[in-house]
């Protein structure tokens, strides 16, 4: 008997890119994506972003209804869909907040920005229908996660909704004092025209997909972008702590080496042992973290450019820290308040760190920046399987004993300096102006 090669792929965002290109259907292919998020096969921000906002570009493409309120509730029933599969992956949400803006502004530039309005309206209005119908919750002191189109004032008859974000666009007094790179084709400019009428509807799906495009191309660039702010930050002679290995915080001191002759130290925390393998692999350089072609990797590793990469446990964090400059940390998703959700123990160095007034930057692209607030912070956190920190050898005892693993810290705005996005460099007080400016909404959504 002969045996038969058989090449297994394992899902992933390489896979899921390739399946877009190769196999799409709008319907076969939104259901198979629901899975691969369910299954986690596609996470982390960045791809989540990624493959997110490629589905809606093909799904734009094939979409044949140019009518502005069946795109709005076809892009939310899109957004209820896919955020039920994964809740957690918050640049999901964000991807369809910032499609919605596209839709927006599209609209009032043919003069059909009150059908876009009241598609939001009708929307609000059965999400609000559907809310009184359905029995009270358990625990009423706690708002329920909202959608990418309502939110929740508790105890105050006011609500928010992403009608009233997309509806009333930022004016130049709510600009932020931020610095940013000129606003790409995907955003609501502050003094766009308003056509008053028109003669014949237009097709803007065209104009759709160009936008969607560029926000494609941003997310692509972001870390990248990023780390262009490397040399500003890290000077002459300095200590920079990490946690873990992240690629973004990778790239931002490749970038600084580069450019600063090989003067500073890297301290690197190994991590929790979600992280340990990749920590480790990355400082022994058998882990690539970075393309072949990336114009920024003539010469990968950190140790080939010169740099002291000094690796420690956690439980060193305090002995190294009196001898840091500054802490670099990566972050998952950035919420409007400045709180952060960072790789679990990241909540460590960033106590250490306030401990003894050390600056903390953390590193987030834009797509991670979240127009939310947290009622509850551990409804955020995904928990991990309990086995990853159990003991090999235990035997029975892992049956009497539960190792919870949570998979993110939340790290309040207290501990954090400033962010630094593919935006630019943002101090703490301005995070909220930012974020908020960045999606056109006049305040961040409750959760």
């Amino acid at each position: 008997m002969t045996s038969q090669m058989v090449d297994i792929h394992t899902p992933g965002l390489k896979w899921w890119l390739n399946h877009l290109e190769t196999s799409f259907h709008a319907e076969h292919s939104v259901d198979l994506f629901v899975n691969v998020l369910k299954r986690r096969s596609v996470r982390n921000p960045t791809p989540a972003a990624l493959a997110t906002a490629q589905l809606f570009l093909r799904l734009m493409s094939t979409r044949k209804v140019n009518n502005i309120p069946n795109l709005v509730e076809y892009m939310l029933s899109l957004e209820t869909k896919l955020s039920a599969a994964r809740p957690r992956e918050l640049s999901i949400r964000n991807m369809v907040r910032r499609v919605l803006a596209i839709i927006r502004e599209e609209a009032e530039n043919i003069g059909l920005g009150e059908q876009f309005k009241a598609a939001m309206e009708a929307a609000e209005a059965a999400e609000a229908d559907e809310a009184r119908a359905m029995p009270p919750a358990r625990n009423a002191s706690r708002p329920p996660l909202v959608t990418s189109h309502t939110s929740f004032a508790v105890g105050t008859a006011q609500v928010t909704s992403l009608f009233n974000v997309i509806s009333h666009p930022a004016t130049p007094q709510t600009i932020s004092a931020a610095s940013s790179p000129p606003q790409s084709g995907y955003q609501t400019p502050v003094h766009a025209p308003l056509v008053t009428s028109i003669s014949h509807p237009k097709d803007i799906r065209p104009a759709i997909i160009q936008d969607i495009q560029e926000l494609i191309e941003e997310l692509e660039s972001s870390e990248v972008a990023i780390s262009e702010y490397g040399p500003q930050l890290i000077h002459k002679n300095e200590v920079i702590m990490t946690y873990g290995f992240p690629s973004s915080v990778y790239r931002l001191l490749l970038r600084a080496a580069h450019k600063r002759d090989h003067d500073f130290t890297v301290v690197v925390v190994e991590g929790s042992p979600n992280i340990l393998n990749h920590t480790h692999g990355v400082f022994m350089n058998k882990i690539p973290l970075l393309d072949e072609d990336d114009e920024t990797t003539q010469r990968k590793s950190l140790q080939e450019l010169g740099i002291q990469v000094i690796l420690i446990a956690d439980t060193n964090i305090y002995n190294f820290i009196g001898r840091v400059n500054k802490v670099i940390l990566g972050a998952n998703y950035v919420l409007a308040d400045g709180s952060v959700l960072a790789t679990s123990g990241a909540l460590n160095v960033a106590r250490a760190a306030k401990t003894l007034d050390k600056p903390v930057v953390v590193v987030a692209g834009s797509h991670a920046l979240c127009p939310i607030t947290a009622f509850n912070r551990f409804d955020l956190i995904e928990m991990g399987p309990p086995m990853t920190v159990g003991f090999e050898q235990a035997g029975d005892l892992l049956d009497k004993v539960d190792f919870p693993n949570p998979l993110a810290d939340f790290i309040e705005p207290q501990f954090v300096t400033m962010f630094v996005t593919n935006n630019g460099i943002i101090s703490k007080s301005a995070i909220n102006r930012a974020t908020l400016d960045l999606y056109h909404m006049p305040e961040a959504d409750l959760i």
